[in-house]
């Protein structure tokens, strides 16, 4: 998808034209996922191979919409401050969104099943698709109409795969690296919660871990959305790498108390917003980098490939977010880790789980912050800027 942006050329712009090319086709097949399986439930071998077609094609349709999203920041403005403030409306707005889903999801299952709960309807869950689905449609298009991608690339001709590797460089490299290795961390941790919970503290002060996780939950939603809102005052008075480089020092900060609190409910939460405040910042502060990162590689090589660079970005993140249920598990099963034993687990288990949730957290950590000192496009990039603006103002005189 990276390749096919790059080789756009619409009137409208490389990226804008994806938020409608993709918007019916992902809420037709958003539908379809949640519907069509069940049409044929007498029939499980097709029912399972409709799950997997139409899950699929949802999932390519969102990559189609998902990618451009990810690649038109540097058309949008070519200031850095307006960059950030940008980001920072997406990543709120995305917190909204997930809060809605979560919110609104259960309420309208409800609502068109016959008997109130969800469960006595095959449809319930397409109606309710159904109605978001629309919403993203009508979002979309609303996007399309309200956004303008200004800021012209140095070369406007199509870019070929090839014209687009040759704007990889170090940097980029460095930058994307980076990036996985601190996502790789806190996706292991994410999917070490339950267990951790569970296991490494269970029932404490009269609240099952089932409620702990629950509370855990929303301070994690709260903080990270006070981490994102954070961006333009942070970057404003220490710029984008020393204001990353503090946030993956909080974090690891948080992973401490998280080893030294042992059951202390209250130390949890505090251990739970040292972490999740600096997650919700990063995660907005990543797009911001990449969009200088893009311009960085533009401004270097002659080539815009924003499609290119910020597809393999998006690559190593879902990859990131794949491997870290793995990672868990093979720990856990590294320690002894029973499935049947829903009580309680060998201290070897609890230990691997810990390993999963605080130790692989912690080695990320330190690792992205000394590759964060590496970073030398953060100060590069406005000089190269001037020296262009100048060049363009030279030539047409």
């Amino acid at each position: 998808m990276g390749i096919i942006v790059d080789k756009t050329k619409f009137k409208g712009g490389k990226c804008r034209p994806y938020f409608i090319i993709g918007a019916i086709p992902l809420a037709v097949f958003s539908v379809l996922t949640f519907s069509l399986p069940s049409m044929v439930s007498n029939n499980q071998v097709l029912r399972i191979a409709l799950a997997f077609i139409t899950f699929n094609l949802v999932s390519t349709c969102y990559t189609i919409v998902n990618t451009p999203l990810s690649a038109i920041l540097p058309s949008l403005s070519s200031d850095q401050s307006e960059r950030n403030i940008l980001v920072t409306f997406r990543m709120v707005m995305a917190a909204v969104g997930s809060f809605c889903v979560t919110f609104f999801a259960p309420m309208l299952i409800n609502f068109f099943s016959a008997d109130g709960d969800g469960t006595d309807e095959l449809f319930t869950y397409a109606w309710t698709i159904g109605i978001f689905a629309i919403a993203a449609v009508l979002l979309l298009g609303f996007a399309y109409a309200n956004t303008r991608e200004v800021v012209k690339p140095i070369k406007e001709d199509k870019i070929s795969v090839k014209d687009g590797l040759k704007a990889v460089n170090g940097q980029y490299i460095l930058f994307v690296i980076t990036m996985f290795i601190y996502l790789l961390g806190f996706a292991v941790k994410q999917a070490g919660v339950v267990y951790f919970y569970k296991y490494c503290i269970g029932d404490q002060n009269g609240m099952t871990a089932a409620t702990l996780i629950s509370i855990q939950a929303i301070a994690t939603s709260v903080s990270m959305v006070v981490g994102q809102l954070t961006i333009p005052f942070f970057c404003k008075i220490m710029g984008k790498k020393k204001s990353s480089i503090l946030m993956n020092v909080i974090a690891l900060a948080g992973n401490v108390v998280f080893i030294l609190c042992g059951a202390n409910v209250p130390l949890l939460l505090v251990g739970t917003a040292l972490v999740w405040f600096p997650l919700g910042y990063l995660m907005g502060m990543r797009f911001a980098l990449l969009a200088d990162v893009v311009e960085y590689s533009e401004l270097k090589s002659g080539i815009r490939a924003a499609g290119i660079l910020s597809s393999l970005d998006s690559f190593l993140a879902k990859l990131a977010f794949g491997l870290n249920v793995t990672i868990i598990l093979t720990l856990m099963s590294i320690g002894g880790y029973d499935a049947t034993a829903e009580a309680a687990q060998t201290p070897e288990a609890r230990l691997f789980i810990q390993i999963g949730f605080i130790g692989v957290p912690i080695i990320c950590l330190i690792a992205t912050i000394i590759l964060f000192m590496f970073f030398r496009f953060d100060k590069e990039l406005p000089k190269m800027k001037e020296e262009y603006e100048a060049k363009k103002l030279k030539a047409a005189k």
